[in-house]
């Protein structure tokens, strides 16, 4: 691999929309007449099959089931720039789980090194399932206005690492990408809130999403603690709700993302007040 290819990772937390982002990206990419900020260069032998597969599946409008995604293997495939440069997008084969057990266990797969030390991390976060901090004093005033004793609302739980909030799951995420054997110094973050059709009800911006719902990140990355160079970005691959194919449930909505003209209008990327429907647009961001 020439040394001259920029070298971008995608990673994130479990449903995060990972597969979801590939499905879209491959499909647009190939899509004919479709204009993108990066275009599609090559691919690894042996992947087509599996990408038209994800891709026929987001086409039809059908959730991604995890029963379909047995074997996913890891996706090496090279973009290229209207000015020519070439970027190397890599969608290891790393499970959500991987990360929160690498955040649980503090412990790293010595096969995700490669992965984590990319100097371009595009890193998805699902918007519309952000765990917030449960607060025992918002509990207790919870339980008083519900007419419940005080210490009903502050009972002991065993607790496991899936109750912890995203932001904090996210930021130490962030910086253990940023000490130790994955330090290579200064990099480039695209952080991708993804979901977007479920909260752009909401009328906020990705960056007042951050801020509101992902504070203690939104910290972080302000400070300038660690050396990112960072964007946010609100992104609806799906660009709506989509039929579970296991269970055969029709819904309206999902017709009519499949009635538009092109597929590629379902999609939604949101950033510094305009939308567009180039899923390439945080990849082409983080090349610079």
């Amino acid at each position: 691999m020439s040394d001259a290819l920029e070298q971008i990772s995608i990673i994130g937390l479990p449903a995060s929309g990972k597969t979801t982002y590939l499905a879209a990206l491959w499909h647009m990419v190939r899509e004919a007449g479709a204009v993108t900020a990066l275009s599609f260069e090559s691919l690894r032998d042996g992947q087509y099959e599996h990408l038209n597969a994800l891709a026929k599946l987001w086409r039809q409008g059908k959730i991604q089931q995890r029963t379909q995604l047995a074997g996913m293997r890891t996706v090496s495939m090279r973009l290229k720039s209207g000015s020519g440069r070439q970027v190397h997008l890599a969608f290891p084969d790393v499970p959500g789980e991987d990360f929160s057990r690498m955040w649980e266990k503090r412990d790293l797969d010595p096969s995700m090194v490669d992965t984590l030390r990319a100097p371009l991390i595009l890193l998805l976060v699902n918007g519309d399932t952000i765990q917030l901090p449960a607060w025992v004093v918002e509990r207790q005033a919870l339980a008083k206005a519900m007419g419940l004793p005080a210490q009903r609302a502050a009972v002991d739980i065993d607790w496991t690492a899936d109750l912890a909030p995203t932001q904090v799951k996210v930021v130490d995420l962030l910086q253990m990408l940023m000490a130790d054997d994955l330090d290579i110094g200064p990099r480039r973050l695209a952080l991708v809130l993804s979901a977007w059709d479920r909260v752009e009800e909401e009328e906020l911006s990705p960056a007042e999403i951050l801020a509101a719902k992902l504070p203690l990140l939104d910290q972080y990355l302000r400070s300038g603690r660690d050396p990112w160079t960072w964007s946010v970005w609100g992104v609806s691959a799906q660009g709506g709700v989509y039929e579970d194919l296991e269970s055969g449930e029709k819904l309206a909505a999902t017709a009519a993302l499949r009635e538009l003209d092109r597929a590629s209008d379902r999609i939604k990327v949101i950033a510094d007040g305009s939308c567009s429907s180039d899923i390439t647009r945080p990849l082409d961001w983080l090349i610079g």
